[in-house]
């Protein structure tokens, strides 16, 4: 299954007895059942079974009309990001613009980005070694975590300074595939909790 996007949607395209999918409950088809013009907001009603009292309910705001669509997108993989980018297109442009064995920093995933928000704090990073040895093969991004020891501050450096040399960051962690999931409503690439893509977020 594969889906484009639909692009050029506004709150007043959508009507009251729509039907539509929702980005905050993959899988449940949602009538639109009620709209307030004033706040700009629509609201839905599921239309499949739940265990909740009133049934599953979300409210959209036109700022999050990027939640909504018409396309029968009931697999996460298939919709786009608050940016109107699939997984696989933030996949290529990141496989796009490294290289392998290129030295990088993630960031931790904060708790902000639950709720659309992500903050780098500097402090919080970690640098991995990048191979992109099977992506063409099995579409595999691999990382291996790394760390630099500085002697003359008796130290190791884990957040990427780029005055290192790529050959003094050292490995300290095991290699393992990059996960894509979806962070700030975002698509990330992430070694455990700690986001590759980071930037993707932050614009």
């Amino acid at each position: 299954m594969t889906a484009a996007v639909t692009a050029g949607e506004t709150y007043e395209d959508y009507r009251i007895g729509d039907e539509v999918w929702c980005l905050a409950w993959i899988g449940m088809p949602f009538e639109i059942v009620g709209k307030d013009d004033a706040a700009r907001k629509i609201f839905l009603q599921g239309l499949g079974t739940s265990s909740l009292p009133d049934g599953a309910q979300v409210d959209i705001t036109e700022d999050n009309l990027f939640m909504l669509t018409r396309e029968v997108w009931d697999q996460l993989w298939y919709w786009p990001d608050r940016k109107g980018e699939t997984y696989s297109q933030v996949f290529e442009r990141f496989v796009g613009e490294h290289r392998t064995g290129e030295v990088v920093t993630g960031y931790y995933s904060s708790a902000l980005a639950t709720v659309g928000l992500m903050v780098v704090s500097p402090a919080e990073g970690a640098t991995f070694r990048l191979d992109l040895d099977q992506v063409v093969s099995r579409r595999l991004l691999m990382a291996r975590p790394v760390a630099a020891y500085l002697a003359d501050e008796r130290r190791l450096a884990v957040v990427h300074d780029p005055s290192i040399p790529d050959d003094e960051w050292l490995p300290c962690g095991p290699t393992m595939p990059v996960t894509i999931s979806m962070q700030a409503y975002r698509w990330s690439l992430s070694y455990g909790n700690v986001i590759l893509n980071w930037r993707d977020l932050v614009d």
